[in-house]
């Protein structure tokens, strides 16, 4: 009997230590896995294949887009450098063969020129003749300037104006009003309406009392 009590007092702490484990083993079942988890079912694991095929089929479907995009950005860019290059060839012909038809025309002047001086060094024009391949001559200049906008400043008779005439000197008179053109001494020329050069001029003014 004796025995029996002695066995029994060991036993009681075995029993609690074995009872808390199991509560903590328990407890961090319980926080692992809730209570209502479950394996997905093959129908969602269907469904999720399926939903990662169709992404990964739009991500290809993007990828090709922008592959191809990038494609036509580097040909639109090739295309722009080579109109580039070629409006930059057209620049520099158009300027450097803009005046040819100009001196196609002022070479017509030159070679009229060139006939009145031989004429005049074997002595087969006189004086009329002389002045009438001039003017003709003149003419022939004039209307080369002309078809290129280049037209003649003669302000004789007319109101001194600044911006397109220059004083080179100063006459009083009665016979005019003052500050008129009374001589042109050298005629000015505009280029499309833009002064090349003033016309030079004598200008009028009062009679000094």
């Amino acid at each position: 009997m004796s025995e029996h009590k002695k066995k029994h007092p060991s036993q009681h702490p075995d029993t609690k230590q074995d009872a808390a484990q199991f509560e903590d083993e328990n407890l961090l079942e319980s926080r692992l896995v809730p209570e209502d988890a479950s394996l997905p079912s093959p129908d969602d694991i269907a469904e999720l294949h399926r939903q990662i095929a169709t992404m990964g089929a739009a991500l290809k479907e993007e990828q090709e887009k922008a592959a191809n995009n990038w494609d036509r950005l580097l040909r639109k860019e090739a295309d722009l450098q080579n109109l580039q290059k070629r409006s930059q060839e057209e620049i520099e012909k158009t300027r450097k063969f803009a005046i040819e038809k100009f001196a196609l025309e002022i070479l017509e002047v030159l070679d009229s020129l060139e006939h009145g001086l031989n004429f005049a060094k074997e002595g087969k024009v006189d004086a009329a003749s002389l002045l009438e391949g001039m003017q003709m001559t003149h003419s022939i200049l004039l209307n080369a300037l002309d078809k290129h906008g280049i037209k003649p400043i003669n302000p004789l008779n007319e109101t001194f104006n600044p911006s397109f005439h220059e004083a080179i000197s100063v006459q009083e008179t009665k016979e005019v009003p003052p500050n008129q053109v009374l001589a042109v001494v050298q005629k000015g020329y505009i280029l499309n309406n833009r002064l090349l050069r003033p016309a030079r001029v004598v200008v009028s003014r009062a009679v000094s009392s």
